[in-house]
């Protein structure tokens, strides 16, 4: 057999089904097999193979192996004289192996190639070929100065930028997202994947090892690859550059002196804290660069307030600065507060939510105020102008600084994306119908044609390009039917970033793609989708426990006469309080591994009744819809429907 093709899964269904289908048409003339092994995955990935992928051997490991040893269980059965190590978060055009397995024919000097890859932009991707990690190679990545210079040939060898992008050339290390490599020469240099690795620069480890034992790793930029780069393994978190360095360790005290090592790996764990550190800054930034922004405009508001309320319409004696450094702190915090708890920084933004929130927190803020002693109450009318001047301001600054570029969401009323299909007629029905069962799918403007124009095409696929300029066009959706993944290769590349690509395939359910080589694959899926998956809903829920939790405790007394068990009632309070438990919860009793996680409640998401139990296909449904279909009114209906039972005794 003259290739063996392996793909390590790991729950990215959607992509390992695309996958798939492009190495299965890249094979049709070569005497080749695949081999997928799953890492006990919990998204019905095997059973998508089973039933799509019928030729497609499959190991179904009962727990998460690792990338090495998943591999290599593969590799013991494989046959082919050629070894494709190939991530599923991949695409590849049917002339691949065309193209690479005659060059390997050719050069028996070559132990193993890699393909010039490319991202979901159809943007070339950097981490293609890359240079073994010398001290100062692993220096400038581990602390990211490399994404600085990132034209430098010595600060981004890392990249082995000295190799131009187009460039058939030797190289030190492959990406093992799309490695082939010669049988034979593996096993000279010692074998498949080193299982010290659990994941992370096992390609590194394999790349030195066949270079060790004589052979060249060759960078192929005449065949290209889709890697959607980051979906399988979510990176460029915290814990991947944890994970990603502690192989690099095991890289180097494996391969260099014990003397080389010490200093090396001394110099890893400095970069890891740098980098830690300067990760930890970004992400906050990223997260409070808006709410930073409102407490610049609030402090200002709020003090320019004050000194026209103090100077220009009471003439009163200055306020002085111990009671402003005591109060404003505190009345910003709680303007800020009430605009995040009213959703003001979730997507998509909302002016409402902006205004809700400043009247909350004014009203919050009064509250406060009456508390103060009387030497801090200076005057109630500085905070209402206050909160009503910097409702004003901040909705009007908030679109300005959105317009300038500082400030980045999603209006609430955006139009979507526009979108066009490249597909034969009944194709395009096909795809349509699919992505209309989608949330938040794009406007689809039409059908460009594949070949010709046809009567109700807006333009043959020759022509994509200039249609997408001219009309505003956002994104493209590909389905393969009628058409080749060269064309959509060759569409990508020529019609640049500035679009959205997606693929889809003839009866699937899924539209698959990503924005850059820096992101996780996206995705469209007509899989139900649950509210209670949203981070904004999940802290509704939890401020509606507190609250409720917090009201109950202060009118226990009479409640006591109302609840049953009180004693457990007031039990249940302080588990609420505490996070221990929630007041409305699934129904007990039946599965809910596939609904998002949420603490055990007190009572289920129905109206209780005395005597009767729901059955358990009616709990499934209840439980399902309630995750579906969740605001804080259900909670707050379903709390006060059932009162007196919240604390047991039905």
């Amino acid at each position: 057999m003259k290739l063996s093709v392996i793909v390590v899964n790991y729950n990215v269904k959607y992509f390992l089904e695309v996958c798939l289908h492009s190495v299965l048409r890249a094979t049709e003339n070569i005497a080749a097999e695949v081999i997928v092994v799953d890492n006990n995955s919990t998204d019905d990935s095997c059973a998508m193979v089973r039933q799509k992928f019928p030729s497609v051997m499959l190991i179904a490991n009962k727990d998460n192996k690792g990338f090495s040893r998943a591999n290599n269980q593969a590799v013991e059965i494989a046959k082919g004289e050629y070894i494709l190590f190939l991530n599923p978060d991949t695409v590849m055009p049917e002339d691949f192996f065309e193209k690479t397995i005659p060059y390997m024919d050719a050069h028996p000097g070559a132990g193993a190639l890699g393909p010039r890859l490319i991202d979901g932009k159809g943007q070339f991707a950097p981490d293609s070929k890359k240079s073994f990690p010398s001290l100062s190679v692993a220096i400038f990545k581990t602390t990211g100065i490399n994404k600085i210079f990132s034209k430098s040939a010595w600060i981004n060898k890392y990249y082995a930028v000295h190799i131009g992008e187009h460039e058939t050339a030797p190289v030190d290390v492959l990406s093992g997202c799309c490695m082939l490599v010669r049988r034979s020469a593996m096993d000279i240099a010692g074998g498949p994947f080193d299982e010290d690795y659990f994941m992370y620069c096992e390609d590194v480890d394999l790349s030195y090892r066949i270079q060790k034992a004589g052979f060249q790793n060759v960078y192929f930029p005449g065949a290209d690859l889709i890697h959607y780069k980051g979906e399988s393994t979510r990176k460029m978190t915290l814990s991947y550059v944890r994970i990603f360095n502690e192989a690099l360790v095991t890289f180097v005290r494996k391969h260099y002196t014990k003397q080389q090592a010490g200093l090396f790996i001394l110099f890893i764990h400095a970069g890891i804290v740098l980098r830690a550190i300067l990760g930890t800054v970004k992400r906050a930034l990223k997260v409070l660069h808006m709410p930073l922004i409102d407490a610049l405009i609030l402090l200002t508001t709020l003090w320019g307030i004050k000194e026209f309320w103090v100077n220009e319409v009471k003439n009163m004696a200055p306020i002085t600065g111990t009671v402003v450094y005591a109060t404003f702190p505190a009345y910003i915090l709680l303007w800020l507060l009430a605009l995040f708890f009213n959703g003001a920084y979730d997507q998509p933004y909302r002016a409402l939510k902006v205004a809700r929130g400043m009247i909350f927190g004014t009203i919050i803020i009064l509250a406060y105020y009456g508390l103060l002693p009387p030497e801090y109450r200076y005057s109630r009318a500085i905070i209402i102008f206050s909160g009503t001047a910097g409702t004003v301001f901040l909705l009007g600054l908030h679109e300005l600084l959105y317009r300038m570029g500082i400030l980045k969401y999603i209006p609430y009323d955006t139009l979507p994306h526009k979108a066009v299909i490249v597909a034969n007629e009944e194709a395009y029905e096909q795809t349509a119908a699919v992505l209309r069962q989608v949330n938040y799918a794009p406007q689809l403007a039409g059908r460009i044609s594949p070949s010709g124009t046809g009567a109700d095409a807006l333009a043959p696929v020759a022509d994509m390009k200039q249609l997408l300029y001219t009309t505003g066009v956002n994104e493209v959706i590909f389905c393969i039917n009628g058409l080749t993944y060269n064309e959509v290769f060759r569409q990508m590349q020529q019609c640049g970033a500035d679009y959205e690509y997606k693929i889809h395939l003839p009866g699937g359910n899924s539209f698959v793609g990503s924005n850059s080589s820096a992101t996780s694959g996206d995705l469209y899926t007509i899989d139900r989708r649950y509210n209670l998956a949203s981070f904004a809903q999940l802290r509704n829920k939890r401020m509606i426990d507190i609250a409720a939790a917090g009201c109950f405790l202060l009118l226990w007394p009479f409640l006591a006469m109302v609840v049953k068990k009180p004693g457990t009632f007031l039990q249940f309070c302080i588990a609420v309080l505490w996070g221990k438990r929630s007041w409305v919860g699934y129904a007990a009793g039946v599965p809910v591994a596939h609904l998002p996680p949420i603490r055990q409640g007190i009572i289920g998401p129905y109206n209780l009744l005395p005597g009767y139990q729901p059955a358990e296909k009616v709990c499934k449904a209840l439980n399902d819809s309630y995750a579906q279909d969740y605001t804080a009114g259900t909670d707050v209906a379903l709390i006060l429907r059932n009162l007196r039972y919240l604390g047991g005794g039905l």
